[in-house]
């Protein structure tokens, strides 16, 4: 009965970590957790705490989306797509497209270290990843030099941070025994 417990701890935990909320930074630096619930040219409405707000799009400094799959997050990657770098491209392809990171929550949690090192040697590209090849609208940059460095990195970085959530969580597990 422990064990059932301290697993549906850890299943909670690893649910709060990927369920993540949205978050808006304004230009005077101050961050907001919610959910984006419509981009448009001229404003951002955003949910926080059971309220609507409705935000000049000129206050807003940055976006980052929880759930890179949700409609408003599409709509917002088409809006910027034609002032978009090669270098943010790559970011943004990789936050929303590359891995799975859930797997490598368990990778994590079963290898702890030894995940991370082998995430840190791989080579991720966005031609190797299904869900990037056939969602991303910025195919023509796949081997642009400064898009694929930024996509290697981010890639990298997204992956690491959920593999050591997992040994995190193995940790944790290991002392409540």
């Amino acid at each position: 009965m422990r064990h059932l417990i301290t697993i549906s701890i850890i299943l909670f935990f690893s649910n709060t970590f990927f369920g993540a909320n949205d978050i808006m930074t304004l230009n005077n630096e101050m961050k907001f957790k919610g959910e984006v619930k419509r981009v448009t040219d001229e404003l951002v409405v955003f949910k926080a705490e059971g309220t609507r707000y409705k935000i000049p799009a000129s206050e807003i400094f940055s976006l980052e989306f929880a759930d890179t799959d949700s409609r408003v997050y599409r709509n917002y990657l088409g809006m910027a797509n034609d002032e978009v770098s090669a270098s943010v491209a790559g970011k943004l392809d990789a936050k929303a497209f590359h891995g799975k990171k859930a797997g490598h929550f368990i990778l994590g949690f079963l290898f702890g270290p030894f995940a991370m090192l082998g995430t840190a040697a791989s080579n991720p590209t966005p031609q190797r990843g299904k869900k990037t090849v056939g969602l991303s609208e910025n195919k023509k940059m796949f081997n642009n030099s400064e898009y694929l460095k930024a996509y290697r990195k981010s890639a990298k970085g997204s992956l690491i941070g959920a593999e050591a959530l997992g040994w995190g969580a193995w940790i944790l597990l290991i002392l409540m025994l």
